[in-house]
């Protein structure tokens, strides 16, 4: 059996980012036939107008040109609600790429989160991470205690939160 790729070996802001990327291609690809609907339902509308008209002014009264008339009239509103339909299909849309501009957004503060947390947590870490692991330090490494580093990581977070806010204007 072929083993597919976990998602687990990415970073959420990876996955993340990556969610806004495939969304925001399918996107363009159905707002690209959207349109091409539109259109269609625009030349419609303009060929039912014309072909009313030409009946009009060709053919003498009669029931079945009534009745020809009466059918290009409903099709018209089908038409008219096909096209108010896909205008809707657009709003929909633009809400969606709002969602996706969320998505990107957060991923890349989780991204400047993670980070700035290394950074100041473990700076060796950042310079580690692109180091195949030799495994000679297991035996050098000291334990931490669980509040000492809880109130170390309570600090970072703070600092990276204060450096976030503008400053206050004096008083």
């Amino acid at each position: 059996m072929a083993e597919i790729p976990s998602s687990k070996s990415k970073a959420i802001p990876e996955q993340l980012l990556q969610i806004a990327k495939e969304q925001e291609g399918g996107a363009e690809r159905v707002l690209g036939q959207i349109e091409v609907v539109e259109s269609s339902f625009q030349e419609i509308q303009a060929l039912i107008r014309e072909c009313q008209e030409l009946l009009r002014d060709l053919v003498p009264p009669s029931p079945e040109k009534d009745a020809l008339v009466e059918k290009m009239e409903a099709i018209s509103v089908h038409v008219e609600n096909g096209v108010y339909n896909v205008s809707g299909v657009f709003d929909l849309f633009q809400y969606q790429d709002i969602i996706r501009q969320k998505l990107e957004k957060v991923g890349h503060r989780l991204i400047d989160v993670s980070h700035f947390v290394l950074a100041n947590l473990q700076p060796a870490a950042t310079e580690e991470a692109h180091m195949a692991p030799a495994g000679r330090d297991i035996l050098a490494r000291e334990a931490q205690v669980a509040d000492k580093a809880k109130e170390a990581a309570d600090a970072v977070v703070a600092e990276f939160f204060a450096k976030l806010r503008p400053p206050k204007p004096p008083a």
